[in-house]
């Protein structure tokens, strides 16, 4: 039976996650790969000190879920916790010097997972993918609007 392309893409969407996160559990040592998009997404705000509502929109989650991760992180000693002197009922988050030893100690871990991952894919076949996926989070982004 053919399926047809948005019908497999969007069931597909769902398989590689699952997948994706049961490889990447068991690539990395110490956190979760869920942890580890949570911290490289923190790193990429580039903002200092931002706040836990503040990293839950950047990615698209609730605060409930990332306060509950970044709190499993700071007991690991990656993040740290604290009220924002300008809101005592915002909490901030910093990223620990154990976190930026962990990305230095794991680029090249990182890089070779992501060949391997990626091993036979075009150039131009990734470019279109991205293209694609950033069509979705537009839409994706719309339909959301639409429903507040």
């Amino acid at each position: 039976m053919e399926i047809p392309a948005r019908e497999y893409l969007f069931g597909s969407i769902f398989l590689l996650s699952n997948i994706l996160q049961a490889l990447g559990d068991g690539y990395l040592e110490e956190i979760t790969l869920k942890q580890w998009l949570l911290l490289i997404m923190i790193h990429v705000m580039d903002k200092d000190r931002p706040s836990v509502t503040e990293v839950a929109d950047f990615m698209g989650s609730t605060r409930q879920n990332v306060r509950k991760m970044l709190e499993v992180l700071e007991g690991k000693g990656f993040v740290e916790l604290s009220p924002n002197p300008l809101d005592r009922r915002t909490l901030s988050v910093a990223l620990t010097s154990k976190t930026e030893q962990f990305f230095v100690r794991f680029q090249s871990k990182g890089d070779a997972f992501l060949d391997r991952l990626f091993a036979g894919i075009l150039p131009e076949d990734l470019e279109a993918t991205r293209r694609t996926v950033e069509a979705l989070f537009e839409n994706m982004e719309r339909m959301g609007e639409e429903h507040v």
